[in-house]
């Protein structure tokens, strides 16, 4: 038995020791991030790769037009359908030209379709348009618009973000304010949605004739066709040095109190993956592209010359060798993994084997599939999951052995107990033995 205790432990122990080459880290290279708030993340493996600053509260600037957009494609309504910007919206187109905000050219009055607003505020990053989608969704009323977008924003599990404009260009003094990882959910749930991507991946569309738009504005517009706008997401324009074939959209932002913004979604070698970046440097680079941009540019590319996802463990070789009672065929069975779990991992990445909840021994009869224990999984010592542990092989019961050890438990004992009374009665009768001689002694004449 000690031999069987001692062979379960090295097996543990080589289990526990079994890993890749040690990991060189998760850090991007030096000088690749330059903003303030990251937060990258992988789909596939619901793995974060790298965050900087995730949960610091900061302006959301026009990442803030996300929900407003998903909120007009949750909606249901139909996007063929044509809407007046009304009066009560002067105010508010007043005040974003005021403080320069971006616009789409509409006016008060305006008759457009709810698919050109979408358009208007996602691609040109139109502030007007996303007052207008606030107005049409709210019925007017542009508080009970924002009061739907923060309870949208608490079921996407946000509890760092409140909205109280729909486009951004309202900051923290306002009470505006989100994190990078709110951006995160916030863009999940736009990416998941099959209209807001088709609209956010073109890099432009021409906006319709309208009553307010009654002449095209340049010779080569198409039919009823009014004037081109065209996306800020350079990364996804060909025409553009930083151009990546991998970016699928989302949204970009900038206010001087929230910086240089942009969420971005990015699809290559069978990964997808979201990446918020808030905080970059209001100035441009020396190239003309603003920081977040750039910082974008570097960490996908690093993430995806080095990081994919893998089948985890292996399932044809045993994690560990337990110890079996009762079985003549064997003094071991082999656990192994019942399935894999998939997890992102570098060339140098560290994975560990762990189980859990093993007992110290199996008791036979054990069949080979019958569920032992579990094993959790670590990739560069993160926790990534747990997977249940299978017995490899059959071991029949031995009756000769179980009752060996059985009876053997009771009779051991009692041979012990049986053997000290035989023996304390023999001591007795050597004594009441010697007693008696004494006294034949003592009575002889002398």
């Amino acid at each position: 038995m000690k031999r069987r205790i001692l062979s379960f432990a090295l097996a543990l122990a080589a289990a526990l020791c079994f890993a890749l080459p040690a990991a060189a880290g998760w850090e991007p290279p030096a000088g690749a991030v330059n903003a303030e708030a990251v937060y990258l993340y992988n789909l596939d493996t619901d793995t974060v790769v790298y965050e900087k600053n995730a949960h610091e509260v900061r302006a959301a600037a026009s990442l803030t037009k996300m929900m407003t957009a998903l909120l007009l494609a949750e909606s249901g309504a139909d996007l063929a359908q044509s809407y007046t910007i009304p009066e009560s919206l002067a105010a508010e187109f007043d005040r974003i030209q005021a403080e320069n905000g971006s616009d789409a050219d509409l006016k008060i009055g305006e008759t457009v379709t709810l698919e050109s607003l979408l358009y208007a505020c996602l691609l040109p990053s139109g502030n007007d348009a996303a007052s207008a989608i606030a107005c049409y969704l709210g019925g007017g009323d542009l508080q009970a618009f924002f009061d739907r977008m923060n309870q949208r924003a608490a079921e996407l599990g946000c509890e760092n973000t409140n909205f109280v404009c729909a486009h951004g260009l309202y900051g923290l003094e306002y009470g505006n304010h989100t994190t990078a990882y709110d951006m995160f959910l916030i863009a999940r749930a736009f990416r998941e949605n099959e209209t807001l991507m088709e609209v956010a991946c073109q890099t432009g569309y021409w906006m319709p004739l309208t009553n307010l738009h009654t002449v095209p504005e340049s010779a080569d517009a198409p039919a009823d066709a009014a004037y081109y706008i065209t996306t800020t997401n350079v990364m996804q324009r060909p025409d553009q040095e930083l151009y990546r074939s991998y970016i699928r959209g989302i949204k970009t932002g900038f206010t001087n109190e929230a910086g240089r913004c942009f969420a971005s979604s990015a699809e290559s070698g069978g990964m997808t993956w979201l990446l918020v970046v808030m905080g970059a440097p209001v100035e441009l680079a020396p190239d003309g592209f603003n920081y977040a941009f750039h910082t974008t540019a570097n960490l996908y590319d690093w993430a995806l010359a080095n990081f994919w996802p893998v089948q985890l463990p292996n399932t044809e070789t045993p994690v560990v060798n337990v110890p079996v009672a009762w079985c003549a065929g064997a003094e071991t069975v082999g656990l192994y993994t019942a399935d894999t779990l998939t997890a992102l991992q570098t060339s140098v990445s560290r994975v560990e084997v762990v189980p859990e909840g093993l007992p110290d021994r199996l008791e036979a009869p054990v069949k080979a599939g019958q569920t032992v224990g579990a094993a959790a999984v670590y990739v560069d010592g993160e926790r990534v999951g747990a997977v249940e542990l299978v017995a490899g092989s059959d071991c029949g019961r031995s009756l000769w052995l179980y009752y060996q050890e059985r009876l053997g438990l009771f009779f051991v004992p009692a041979l012990l107990g049986a053997a000290l009374a035989l023996a304390l009665v023999l001591a007795l009768a050597v004594r009441a033995a010697r007693r008696a001689k004494g006294r034949r002694h003592a009575a002889r004449p002398r």
